[in-house]
């Protein structure tokens, strides 16, 4: 109440939706979730590659929530043997770690997905699964990272070039800038955000659209001419009925 004392609420069955991770908070006397332990030492691992201290400026400081969040989620996702990709799953894993990468590169480092995962294993040491796959989640952390780092840089440079004269990114550079340098339209969305540049999101999912499109149509196209040589294989061969399916040049 206005008092600040608690009240026995009318109804006793109310889900407040607090998580783990909040009961713990609040039970510690804590008022900021990322200072409890199931994320203090990531926390602290991010201040130590970083040099900057979390709590102390407002900007530094979500960029050190984000990479927390989004390594940690990651990792869990894939110690599930989900692996980056651009479809379902493994898109949504994408683009946290990226997002995480994007982050890192304004607090100024690099090469630091796997380090920052490490206190993941210690803080969840009783998740087995977890343990049996520390290898291969590192590995992933680090192959995606260093995917995105690659063309991260050139991907900004386009992003200026593109905004510097209007104040605006059409669908189609997006789209560019996702199929050609990896941004998920997230991460577009974001810097546009940052800039005060307005976006036409609708015309970026036209994009996405026609170029399934033609990827159906091309895969069509091939998988009809592969089947015709297949059919014109299996009418020149009386030796088995199933040498249609080793296809060779002929």
């Amino acid at each position: 109440n206005e008092k600040g004392e608690y009240e026995t609420a009318s109804q006793q069955n109310i889900d407040t939706g607090m998580g783990t991770e909040r009961t713990v908070t609040i039970l510690n006397g804590l008022e900021d979730n990322y200072l409890a332990d199931m994320w203090k030492p990531i926390i602290e691992k991010i201040e130590s590659l970083s040099g900057k201290k979390y709590g102390k400026d407002e900007g530094q400081t979500r960029s050190i929530r984000i990479i927390a969040d989004h390594i940690k989620a990651a990792t869990m996702i894939l110690a599930d043997n989900i692996t980056p990709s651009n479809t379902e799953q493994g898109y949504v894993l994408r683009r946290l770690i990226r997002r995480a990468v994007r982050y890192g590169k304004k607090l100024k480092i690099d090469n630091f997905t796997p380090k920052i995962a490490e206190p993941v294993f210690q803080i969840y040491d009783d998740y087995q699964h977890l343990q049996k796959n520390k290898k291969e989640i590192l590995k992933q952390l680090e192959q995606e990272e260093e995917k995105f780092q690659s063309t991260l840089e050139k991907g900004l440079n386009i992003f200026h070039k593109l905004t510097k004269e209007a104040k605006k990114l059409s669908g189609k550079d997006s789209f560019l800038l996702f199929q050609s340098y990896g941004f998920p339209i997230e991460i577009t969305k974001e810097i546009a955000k940052e800039k005060n540049i307005q976006i036409n999101e609708k015309e970026f999912h036209k994009q996405i659209i026609k170029n399934v499109r033609k990827i159906s149509e091309r895969f069509i196209v091939n998988w009809v001419g592969l089947n015709s040589c297949l059919l014109f294989r299996q009418s020149r061969t009386n030796k088995t009925r199933r040498s249609w399916l080793y296809p060779r040049m002929f």
